[in-house]
């Protein structure tokens, strides 16, 4: 399936490879903002936005992967103007967006990746940062809820009851998800057969370290089905953590920083944090400010 260019600030060329550039700290991250948007669901106050905009500062990344937001003007009320906004056109409030920080020589290309809709999910946002001679590829999505562990292959998930409206939903919450699958892993196959560093970001909906502890198939999970290159192993700091989140409500992170290795080369080591928020989690609270705590790592880039 074809992208479409939303827009483009310049022309990106060459790859995460020259060392010859001056190293720079980037700081990037994820943040799901729930229901960040016009919909019935988002009854936040004003004070609400000012907690979060708190946060925000407190976070203080360079480029923020977000999902659940609307658009820009959505977007500012937390992160304010020190932010260039890209967002997806899928006409739904929870878009995929990528907010980058003003002002830190980056030169940015962003395309929006229809693939990802396989029937009624969001689309991705391929972004392509360059800075210092140096380019990376970010692909910001946010995947299908509902099916967090579950295997994903055909004959497990065609054999799962769909009695009740319950069983319905998760049913087919697993069906969509096994097929973001093929869509997730081309862009990857794509990236790889270009010789270009990649980072996949955002709300995956999917627990790797279960995948990974249960042993699944690539069929089975989407952390399987991804890493499916043995040659080109892919990392990310959330398949061996536990989330603090609302007091590790989850302990199982969804959400997740996926490096290519030639990425994986400008990961400062030990830099992946966590904002965890200071209330003592409410249901109301996880609604007014969000049910995911935002997630970041440095790069020299």
């Amino acid at each position: 399936m074809k992208k479409s260019v939303i827009t483009t600030l310049a022309i990106s060329f060459g790859l995460f490879i020259n060392t010859s550039a001056i190293a720079e700290e980037l700081k990037i991250a994820s943040w799901n903002i729930a229901w960040l948007g016009s919909h019935e669901y988002n009854e936040r106050k004003e004070n609400d936005y000012k907690k979060l905009a708190a946060y925000a500062k407190t976070l203080n990344a360079d480029v923020i992967a977000l999902q659940e937001v609307e658009s820009a003007y959505w977007a500012k009320k937390v992160l304010g103007d020190e932010y260039t906004y890209y967002f997806s056109t899928k006409d739904w409030v929870q878009r995929v967006g990528v907010a980058v920080k003003k002002d830190i020589g980056l030169s940015v290309k962003a395309t929006e990746y229809k693939a990802l809709d396989v029937g009624r999910v969001r689309h991705g946002l391929d972004v392509t940062l360059t800075r210092n001679g140096k380019t990376t590829s970010l692909l910001a999505v946010h995947l299908k809820s509902g099916c967090f562990a579950k295997p994903l292959d055909k004959a497990t998930v065609e054999g799962m009851p769909n009695k009740t409206e319950k069983e319905e939903r998760k049913k087919v919450a697993c069906q969509t998800l096994s097929k973001q699958k093929t869509p997730l892993s081309q862009w990857i196959d794509d990236k790889q057969n270009q010789g270009q560093a990649f980072i996949i970001i955002g709300d995956f909906n999917r627990r790797f370290s279960q995948d990974i502890a249960k042993e699944y198939s690539e069929k089975q999970g989407l952390w399987q089905a991804i890493n499916d290159d043995d040659s080109q192993q892919l990392w990310t700091p959330t398949a061996s953590k536990n989330s603090d989140c609302w007091g590790g409500y989850y302990k199982d992170y969804i959400d997740h920083i996926v490096f290519s290795p030639k990425a994986k080369k400008h990961y400062i080591d030990n830099s992946f944090e966590q904002l965890v928020f200071s209330e003592k989690y409410t249901r109301k609270l996880s609604q007014t400010l969000s049910d995911h705590c935002p997630i970041s790592v440095k790069l020299n880039f």
